[in-house]
């Protein structure tokens, strides 16, 4: 509890400065100073920042939370949803609150195989104000662009566990004129990454684990940093022109027999992908190499 004297202080600060303070404190919390005195009474609902976590808040609350925010212009807005399948009918009605505040950094995490029959809507690809978007899925969910994008202002994008095809990836970069930095964590059905008309693209970080088999080819001639995590079905850098860094790994997991294991026909392929990725590298100024990669890599050269 806070003393009357400490109370006192930090009722006296500026508006704007309780606001940033609320930012840091869970939303129902942050709600609750409306009960301190006059002076905090609607403090809250002019914060620039939200966060709602559907797995402790109930679809109802999160409207009356809703209802109740003024805030003309929102900075962040990070929406995590739980497994209750009720509330997929308002997960737009959400997204649609942000977007009409002019939201700059969109953070949506979507857990649970619930909402495999969810897709983005429409809209949501139609914005000026999103600066940054993290979307997250716990299960493979399908990202749909239908009719292209038009985030303007988009200088950061990551996608986990999203499953976009390479058309609804190149709608959506379309609309992206000045991204700068793009992940693909587990994006799967992704065949060739096209990044090549993404001029201000300069850092790109891709994970692919043993079950996720795109994107296959890399076409990034802007990119100045690369960070990927391969799997066994390596990828090709088809262009990567412009790289001075580089940050490379492959995941598989090893067995007991690493000589059998090792000279394998896929294995093979895959020491060859490795060389020929070296080979794209051979400009960057700064590579860094996982234990797998190097391990990869020593064995072509130890045995043959």
């Amino acid at each position: 509890m806070l003393t009357e004297e400490a109370e006192d202080l930090i009722s006296n600060l500026p508006v704007v400065i309780r606001q940033r303070i609320l930012c840091f404190v869970p939303i129902e919390l942050a709600i609750k100073t409306s009960l301190l005195s006059k002076r905090w009474r609607h403090v809250w609902c002019d914060i620039p920042s939200l966060s709602l976590k559907a797995n402790t808040l109930t679809a109802d609350s999160i409207n009356k939370t809703l209802a109740l925010y003024t805030a003309p212009k929102m900075k962040s807005f990070h929406l995590l949803i739980s497994p209750i399948k009720k509330n997929i009918p308002y997960i737009d009605t959400w997204i649609k609150f942000a977007m009409s505040r002019n939201v700059e950094n969109l953070s949506l995490d979507v857990r649970r195989p619930y909402y495999e029959e969810y897709k983005l809507p429409d809209f949501f690809y139609n914005s000026s104000s999103f600066k940054q978007l993290n979307i997250k899925f716990t299960q493979k969910m399908v990202m749909e662009c239908r009719y292209g994008s038009s985030w303007v202002s988009l200088q950061k994008l990551l996608l986990s566990f999203c499953s976009l095809s390479d058309e609804s990836m190149a709608k959506i970069l379309s609309g992206c004129p000045i991204l700068e930095y793009l992940r693909l964590y587990h994006c799967s059905r992704l065949k060739v990454l096209d990044l090549s008309k993404s001029l201000r693209l300069r850092t790109l970080e891709v994970n692919r684990n043993l079950k996720t088999r795109g994107p296959r080819q890399i076409v990034a001639p802007h990119i100045h940093c690369l960070r990927l995590l391969d799997s066994m079905r390596s990828c090709t850098l088809v262009d990567v022109a412009s790289l001075t860094e580089a940050k490379l790994d492959i995941c598989y997991v090893p067995t007991n027999k690493p000589f059998f294991e090792f000279t394998q026909p896929g294995f093979l392929q895959l020491q060859v992908k490795v060389l020929e990725m070296l080979e794209k590298l051979q400009n960057a100024e700064k590579l860094t190499f996982g234990s797998n990669f190097i391990q990869v890599h020593f064995f072509f050269f130890f045995f043959f």
